[in-house]
């Protein structure tokens, strides 16, 4: 609250410094996303459209550590800068972010993280054109910080967030539906892939088998039941996905399945930044409501979304080929929102993910790939 009160009594001479270096045209823009996998990837389409805009600018990135590969070959953005929540923590770490603002000069700020330190950061950084987004969840002192954007936009309940960031683009003369996500590989990346998968001649589906919010996952038994029934009925491989801090489920899936021969174990194995090369390789992903489902979406791979107490009016797959599977019958459903996301379930029941079968899953593997015309 102390900073919020500093602003308050500072504002007058921000407000006069801002208007003394106030300039045309825009040339240099900063947007701030700095959530993880999944909300980087549905946050794609507002680089998009401001490189199309301004196509001599410079966009900046103020990005996760965690995301920053796969904003390495996004040919919309010129740098990256990574912050952690530690580094402006405090007054000092406030200031310093402000500050490093302020060295980039930056005509335009667009927060897709609608916070108090990056609301205070823009404005005691000079930004002088400064859009965020009013979450249908804020508290009361985000509240008095949103006064300091130059333009917000009201996120309703029931559009998907990123129809209000495209919305809030027409503050600064952008006007597009384009809401397609893009994600981008590295350079090595099929060759690794190829190395890794080898040459297949039949479906190949791919598992997510954790998410970096406990809430939303699966868990190693379910895995290992879906695994068994496509291995046991179905003529396909099994590609294991995740990160290296999954390892361990991996293992323990591994040793809860038969025909492994028939599974290829990637974790450990690819970079962020490669793993679209293997992503684009599959048939067909099965994951929950998490970043690598929506790196399937944004290369347009089938997937299966198991999406647990994820709001999907907020976010979710667009793919023509995207199944959402979600118990919206129970009343807790949807609890997780895009701007208020728990990390443990207040009823303890996970009813969300634990009543759905592993039979319920594999019966939708099923019947999309004889849609799809495959011989199972």
């Amino acid at each position: 609250m102390i900073y919020m009160i500093l602003t308050y009594i500072f504002s007058p001479l921000i407000y006069i410094l801002i208007a003394a270096r106030k300039k045309n045209p825009v040339s240099r823009i900063l947007v701030v996303q700095t959530a993880k996998i999944g909300d980087l990837i549905c946050s794609t389409p507002v680089f998009r459209e401001a490189r199309k805009k301004y196509p001599d600018a410079h966009i900046s990135v103020i990005a996760n550590p965690v995301t920053k590969e796969l904003l390495e070959y996004n040919p919309n953005i010129n740098e990256i800068i990574t912050v952690k929540k530690t580094d402006y923590k405090g007054l000092s770490g406030k200031l310093k972010l402000s500050g490093l603002i302020r060295k980039g000069k930056y005509d335009i700020g667009i927060c897709l993280n609608p916070n108090i330190p990056f609301a205070i950061a823009l404005f005691w950084g000079l930004v002088p054109i400064r859009l965020s987004v009013m979450p249908d969840f804020s508290g009361f002192t985000f509240k008095l910080a949103s006064v300091f954007f130059t333009h917000l936009e009201k996120h309703a309940s029931g559009r998907m967030v990123i129809e209000t960031y495209m919305q809030m683009l027409k503050a600064i003369g952008i006007s597009s539906n384009d809401i397609s996500k893009e994600v981008y590989k590295s350079k090595n990346a099929d060759a690794k892939a190829e190395q890794i998968i080898g040459k297949i001649d039949k479906p190949l589906i791919g598992i997510a088998v954790s998410s970096g919010n406990k809430l939303k996952e699966l868990g190693v038994d379910k895995i290992a039941g879906i695994v068994n029934m496509i291995l046991d009925d179905i003529d396909a491989d099994i590609v294991l996905v995740g990160s290296e801090h999954e390892i361990k489920t991996a293992d323990a899936v591994l040793q809860a399945v038969g025909k492994k021969d028939r599974i290829i174990n990637t974790l450990g194995k690819l970079h962020l930044k490669e793993l679209p090369a293997l992503i684009e390789r599959l048939s067909l992903f099965i994951g929950v409501d998490t970043g690598i489902t929506y790196m399937a979406d944004a290369l347009s791979i089938p997937l299966i979304n198991i999406a647990g107490p994820s709001d999907m009016k907020d976010q979710r797959p667009t793919g023509k080929s995207a199944v959402i599977i979600q118990k919206s019958d129970l009343p807790c459903v949807p609890c997780s929102h895009t701007f208020k996301s728990p990390y443990y379930c207040k009823i303890n029941t996970r009813g969300c993910i634990e009543s759905i079968e592993a039979e319920d899953i594999f019966n939708r593997v099923k019947e999309f790939l004889l849609s799809q015309k495959y011989n199972l």
